[in-house]
């Protein structure tokens, strides 16, 4: 493995430490939860929610953290202020001290949530998700009004997704709708706890340059880092054709004796379509937190048991590798520490 010649910055979220030399602390996971046609959603916009089973979710991610030593952040999506007052009202009723992201496509929502969390003196805890090319004034001016001081900054650049290109957009400017650089933005806005995102690009389009633009990151500006590469997965246009229209067809009806097989070792043809889909989107945030990347965002909450015996194992393996240059474990709840 590696360490990084440049110093790494570490932030805290109430005791949540993300960032600093792969091995020193776990990588943090995010999970998404009220996003698109969720099930614990009842109303999208006013925010309704099914609350025994939204807290039944969080607090499986909760056992698993503590049983692997791997934290959590949870990522709420809401495309309506009213929706996000309510998310945010519920999570902060069953959890006094974990970080949350605000996320959503809609640039008047989450002006809303900063200006919200800011009144219900919640802003220390709340992750702007994201300061992109795409932010607009009446958002930046948002922010600077909030008392909201972390946020996910995109290396997103549409123009190029070579490192230089998402470098370009991260760090000079000029690009991606902005005279300035994201940093640049998130610095304006009075953010201290930025956490640089990679922006997963699908594949064929950039998607090495994701990867390899962890390690820019870390050895560049030596800030936390990490992103969303489950939307590798989403993305990956064969994979969904020939796991909906092919996979199970190969199987099925054409040797009695692999038809069976298939039953045994994947409870059927749906196990196989699902076996398919979870191993490369399990495998892309295994090679992140390999490359050093510190936060993991693996999608849909209900994906918490494969992400977190991964990133567990991933994050052994750079302790365990991390010792030869020096440097050990700072928290006594590492997985190296749990599961060893």
């Amino acid at each position: 493995m590696f360490k990084f010649e440049k110093e790494q910055a570490v932030h805290d979220f109430n005791g949540t430490k993300i960032g600093g030399q792969p091995g020193e602390y776990p990588r943090v996971l995010g999970a998404s939860i009220f996003y698109n046609k969720h099930e614990a959603v009842l109303d999208d916009h006013t925010g309704k929610i099914d609350k025994a089973k939204a807290e039944a979710l969080w607090n499986r991610c909760q056992e698993l953290s503590d049983i692997t030593g791997v934290p959590h952040f949870i990522q709420i999506i809401a495309e309506y202020g009213e929706a996000f007052e309510s998310y945010i009202d519920w999570f902060c009723s069953i959890d006094d001290k974990t970080a949350f992201l605000m996320d959503s496509s809609a640039p008047p929502a989450l002006a809303h949530a900063c200006r919200y969390v800011t009144e219900a003196g919640v802003a220390d805890r709340a992750i702007y998700n994201s300061i992109n090319g795409s932010i607009t004034p009446e958002n930046i001016q948002a922010l600077k009004e909030s008392d909201v001081n972390a946020a996910i900054v995109l290396a997103f650049n549409p123009g190029d997704p070579t490192v230089r290109g998402r470098e370009q957009v991260l760090a000079k400017g000029g690009v991606a709708g902005q005279e300035k650089s994201m940093l640049a933005i998130a610095e304006e806005c009075g953010i201290t706890r930025p956490i640089l995102d990679t922006a997963a690009t699908p594949l064929g389009l950039g998607s090495g340059g994701s990867f390899r633009e962890i390690l820019a990151c870390k050895a560049i500006h030596g800030l936390p880092t990490g992103g969303a590469y489950h939307n590798m997965t989403v993305s990956w246009t064969w994979l969904k054709r020939w796991r909906k229209n092919v996979l199970a067809e190969q199987y099925k009806g054409k040797d009695v004796l692999l038809e069976q097989m298939a039953h045994h070792h994947f409870g059927g043809f749906e196990g196989i379509r699902q076996a398919a889909w979870s191993s490369p989107d399990i495998g892309c945030n295994i090679m992140a937190a390999t490359l050093g990347a510190d936060l993991i965002m693996y999608g849909p909450i209900e994906n918490c048991e494969g992400a977190a015996t991964a990133i567990a194992f991933a994050d052994i393996v750079l302790a365990e590798a991390a010792k030869e240059f020096g440097i050990e474990p700072q928290t006594q709840n590492h997985p190296l520490f749990k599961l060893v």
